[in-house]
């Protein structure tokens, strides 16, 4: 992912390369430019491989929007990575997946709105889950679940063994007489 080149760290303070726009100076977020509609579909297409490198590298940003990618001269530059999660060992991993993809398709969407009916985050976890994700994945921005039958009497089971669980539990816990 396309992130500020860190040049030092010194008494807790990073310093990393000044992001620029094509004229020299501090590179804007993204919530501050206007696009085109082409600009904003490769725009965002581009961060939708970011995203689906960082995942294929077992980490999911976190926090990605508008006003966490700043739009260099080369393209879209990704900051403020504290909260980058490990996907495979977060269990909330798949839901800020799926909301930093729709961050961008809201964002981008306002521009470019074909992209708001699109679906790519769940169709990036998915193919994730299944191990199908690569970095040269095509990705066509659609998603249906799978329809399957819900196993209630395995759930009703579930739940009953907990209950049971939780009763042996409260048992054991009161004082001997």
């Amino acid at each position: 992912m396309r992130v500020p080149h860190p040049y030092g760290f010194f008494e807790g303070v990073l310093l990393m390369e000044l992001v620029v726009d094509e004229d020299g100076h501090a590179a804007p977020r993204l919530n501050d430019v206007l696009f085109e509609p082409e600009d904003a579909r490769r725009h965002h297409a581009a961060l939708l491989a970011e995203v689906v490198r960082m995942l294929g590298a077992g980490v999911v940003h976190g926090d990605l929007s508008e006003f966490n990618i700043l739009l260099a001269a080369d393209g879209p530059v990704v900051i403020d990575l504290p909260q980058a999660v490990d996907a495979a060992g977060n269990n909330h991993a798949q839901r800020m997946l799926l909301r930093d993809v729709d961050n961008l398709r809201d964002f981008f969407g306002r521009f470019a709105p074909a992209l708001r009916s699109s679906r790519y985050g769940d169709e990036i976890w998915d193919l994730y889950q299944r191990g199908m994700l690569q970095p040269d994945t095509a990705l066509s921005g659609r998603f249906e679940r799978a329809a399957r039958a819900v196993d209630l009497g395995g759930v009703l089971r579930e739940i009953d063994d907990a209950r049971a669980e939780e009763a042996a539990r409260r048992l054991r816990m009161q004082p001997v007489p």
